[in-house]
């Protein structure tokens, strides 16, 4: 997946996590899969991470 301006591949240790999501939005990952040949997990993670670095104001003030 191409990085964006200033951001660096990561590949620390992985786990699997479970989770629900709307039909709809697993059917748009499977397709973006399909047509980049990237990874659902390298798609999840990259989006997490942008989404983390966006809002710190989510986690407790001591982390």
């Amino acid at each position: 997946m191409k990085l964006a301006k200033g951001e660096t591949k990561k590949s620390g240790p992985t786990a699997k996590i479970e989770l629900e999501l709307e039909k709809t939005l697993i059917e748009q990952l499977q397709q973006m899969e399909g047509y980049t040949k990237i990874s659902k997990s390298e798609i999840v993670t990259t989006a997490l991470l942008r989404f983390i670095s966006s809002h710190k104001d989510y986690f407790p003030p001591e982390h």
